[in-house]
């Protein structure tokens, strides 16, 4: 019976840290490997909201956006029906494996199996597809 709850109590509190260092600020560490990662999705996305559609979507404010939605590109029928909205859960689930994710889609990646570069991609994704901020007083 202690052994349970004591197993329970560390899963609880890995999970809570995990959960806060989710909600933290990516390290500069993170950030120059996030661009790094990036150079093997360039091929296919571009960032820039606006700019059009390559092999792939168009990526700029993909955080919060449902899947299968953003305009100029033709989806496979698989991601249309998924009904997922990009966060950083499910950015990290399609990233891992696209395939185990949503079977059928048509993207040509077959993963990223380190979680470290996993969320260093979606840490850099997150900065570089923010929404632009309003200027003060303009």
């Amino acid at each position: 019976m202690l052994r349970v709850f004591l197993s329970t109590l560390t899963l609880a509190v890995l999970l809570s840290a995990q959960a806060l260092a989710a909600d933290a600020a990516p390290t500069e560490a993170q950030m120059k490997r996030g661009k790094v990662l990036f150079m093997q999705c360039q091929a296919c996305h571009q960032l820039k909201a606006g700019a059009p559609a390559v092999l792939g979507p168009n990526l700029g404010g993909v955080l919060g956006r449902k899947a299968a939605t953003a305009p100029g590109y033709a989806y496979s029928p698989a991601l249309k029906k998924a009904n997922l909205t990009w966060d950083a859960a499910t950015l990290d689930k399609w990233l891992l494996r696209p395939g185990a994710l949503v079977p059928g889609n048509t993207m040509a990646f077959a993963g990223m199996p380190k979680a470290e570069d996993r969320a260093a991609l979606i840490a850099w994704l997150t900065v570089q597809t923010a929404p632009a901020k309003a200027v003060a007083g303009k």
